[in-house]
């Protein structure tokens, strides 16, 4: 069912950017992509992409690619399950409530702006941030320095500090499989929008330094109870460094020599992801099931969770001009131009993009956990025996995600839709990182025993 559209809010398709006409098949989009969406639904299209299914899909190229078009058009949040299959006029009237809630937000967004004048914008100042750690024992490449990290910022923590650490270039990851359907958000029928929020966020903060990083509380009104329980699951910062940096001083087997710097940032890498699997198995809801299942969502999103921890550290590192190990160690962005090859220096450069385009959404500690654990729950992993209890966590998840998102930056209403647009990226990255990667192994230029490489050949297999 379409709905109509206040269009004084200037709305631009998420597909595609086109002007938007109304609201289609769960959201605000315009006509061209309502009419590619319904009739690739309704004629059972299956396309293929002839790239690297991470294709730019806007106004003037949008019918290049179907495929990734489509794609897009599921992460969005269109729903396939709101085109009528009869091939009759109108969506199914079960997604009003969705609607609703959408134009309630759209309303809020523009009362917003009309009593200040301007368009709002928040940034609230910067933190203390955590002791620098301590230098390690083992030599680094030229261009690696220890350099206490900048611009981080505190607020009462419900657990420890989470940063389990990836490798500092996103050459050490791979990756993520299938198609980009996998943070499609459901409808939630029956949230209530709030209509007044808690006092600390009634009104914007006051925008601070340049590049500074935003830390609401991590605890009190407003933030749901499975965000609360994925902060307390963050593994200790310090502890997980010092992990890696210990396992870094030892020398690798039948290799007694000095490793070079590509060697040293694979096992970086390497002890990054066995923090990962930690954390995944301690995780609700992953810990109640079969084994194999749980292998089958680490080999599919591995890669995804290397990288996405990788942005969140250098969204607290702060500096432009560098890039943070988890080993607490800078890399000079000058220093990866001069010495890594074009592919290497590409990733960098795409990976420092994604960083200051969720600086500018303000992604929170909170916001991280949960995006996270979108990530490990993703809904295009196939033959899984219990996908039902994977669905379920995914639309806990982002129903969780929501509230937060609306009760604490109620000023930004589309922050939640831009968040899991910016899991698509991360994704289209992990995939772009993999071919760097394979590359590498296929001239033997990667480290023995690798586990990076085991995790890529067992997809592959």
């Amino acid at each position: 069912m379409d709905y109509s559209y206040d269009e004084d809010l200037d709305e631009l398709c998420p597909v595609c950017g086109d002007k938007v006409s109304g609201y289609h098949y769960g959201l605000l989009t315009c006509e061209s992509c309502k009419g590619f969406f319904k009739r690739t639904v309704q004629n059972n299209k299956h396309y293929t992409c002839t790239e690297s299914q991470s294709c730019k899909i806007d106004k003037t190229q949008r019918k290049r690619c179907p495929f990734c078009r489509f794609q897009k058009c599921l992460t969005v949040g269109m729903r396939l399950e709101a085109v009528r299959a009869d091939r009759m006029r109108g969506g199914r009237n079960k997604f009003g409530p969705m609607y609703k809630r959408d134009r309630a937000l759209k309303q809020q967004k523009k009362a917003q702006i009309r009593a200040n004048g301007f368009k709002l914008e928040t940034g609230p100042p910067m933190g203390v941030p955590p002791p620098p750690p301590p230098p390690p024992d083992y030599m680094l490449p030229h261009g690696l320095h220890a350099s206490e990290p900048k611009g981080l910022a505190s607020g009462p923590p419900a657990g420890p500090l989470g940063d389990f650490g990836a490798p500092a270039l996103p050459m050490a990851v791979a990756s993520a499989h299938g198609p980009l359907a996998g943070y499609l958000y459901p409808a939630f029928p029956g949230r209530a929008i709030k209509s007044e929020y808690p006092e600390p966020y009634a009104s914007p903060p006051q925008p601070g330094p340049p590049y500074g990083y935003p830390e609401p509380f991590s605890g009190g009104p407003g933030v749901p109870e499975l965000i609360l329980q994925l902060l307390q699951l963050e593994p200790d910062e310090d502890q997980v460094r010092a992990r890696i940096v210990g396992c870094l001083q030892e020398p690798a087997k039948g290799r007694p020599d000095q490793p070079a710097p590509f060697s040293l940032l694979c096992r970086m890498a390497d002890q990054t992801f066995i923090s990962i699997v930690d954390w995944a198995r301690r995780c609700m809801v992953f810990k109640e099931l079969e084994v194999a299942d749980q292998m089958t969502l680490l080999q599919n999103c591995w890669s995804e969770l290397l990288v996405f921890d990788h942005i969140y550290r250098q969204i607290q590192h702060g500096k432009e001009g560098s890039i943070l190990l988890v080993t607490g160690q800078e890399v000079e962005l000058t220093t990866v131009a001069a010495q890594a090859g074009s592919l290497l220096h590409s990733l960098v450069l795409r990976a420092q993009e994604l960083v200051l385009q969720l600086h500018a959404l303000q992604l929170d500690r909170q916001e991280f956990v949960c995006l996270k654990f979108l990530i490990l729950f993703s809904l295009d992993v196939k033959f899984l025996n219990n996908h039902s209890l994977v669905k379920d966590a995914q639309e806990k998840a982002n129903a969780a995600l929501l509230d937060y998102t609306l009760c604490h930056y109620p000023h930004c209403g589309d922050k939640f839709q831009q968040l899991l647009l910016c899991l698509v990226e991360v994704r289209a990255l992990s995939m772009q990182a993999k071919e760097y990667l394979y590359h590498k192994h296929l001239g033997n230029e990667m480290p023995r025993n690798n586990l990076l490489i085991e995790m890529l050949q067992a997809k592959q297999t």
